[in-house]
């Protein structure tokens, strides 16, 4: 049994409490850790977070059975759900894994020769977004701040449709690169805030917002 609880308290990721050194000659004058300074190795956590995105759409030029299809190069927002999860290995460096869902904004669509001039979108036109990534990024902790940035890449699906073309989806895609910088607060040892800003490496006008709120696994991540 001793030799069980021994193995499990070098296996921990954390050192319970906190730990106090004497600091001088002076009885009890001593300086203690903080709360989960004794933690290591990797953690893990969860953020879920509304998405604004701002996406650029090529130039469709397609033949339908309602007529010949264009729409010159464009760009769409889309608001959206987005999912991570984050390993962190030491204090700075961590992976994720991200999954984006939602709906997109249709470009207008010139139908020729049934329609000749652009129609604006309705409520029956649909548009959806899916986006998958996988992360590396580095970040720091300012007191009950944590600042960082990363790089993402992953792939990105758009397909929508028009009310005057039944039956006929429309859809582009493709690898998405982009470069991030995010800031997060801690609200609680488990519960944090965060904002993520997001720009293609490639693309000019690809840009994209998060606000999110983050799950912790362990306290603090381990570092506080």
């Amino acid at each position: 049994m001793k030799v069980l609880l021994v193995i499990v308290a070098l296996s921990s990721p954390a050192i319970a409490g906190r730990r106090c050194d004497e600091q001088s000659t002076v009885v009890g004058h001593q300086r203690c850790t903080r709360f989960g300074a004794g933690w290591s190795g990797a953690t893990l956590s969860w953020e879920f977070g509304a998405t604004a995105l701002r996406v650029p759409l090529d130039a469709i030029a397609r033949d339908t059975p309602t007529g010949h299809v264009t729409a010159a190069a464009t760009t769409v927002v889309a608001t959206a759900g987005r999912l991570r999860d984050l390993y962190g290995f030491g204090e700075h460096f961590y992976l994720a894994s991200e999954l984006t869902l939602g709906r997109l904004t249709p470009p207008n669509l010139t139908i020729d020769p049934v329609a000749r001039e652009t129609m604006p979108f309705t409520a029956q036109d649909r548009g959806w977004l899916f986006e998958g990534m996988l992360a590396a990024g580095t970040r720091s902790s300012v007191g009950p701040i944590v600042l960082g940035t990363e790089l993402a890449f992953g792939t990105r699906l758009m397909i929508f449709s028009d009310h005057r073309i039944p039956a006929v989806l429309f859809g582009q895609g493709g690898p998405v690169l982009e470069a991030r910088a995010h800031a997060s607060v801690w609200l609680s040892m488990h519960w944090s805030a965060g904002l993520m800003l997001a720009t293609s490496v490639v693309e000019r006008d690809d840009i994209s917002l998060t606000i999110s709120l983050g799950l912790h696994a362990f306290p603090f991540d381990g570092g506080r």
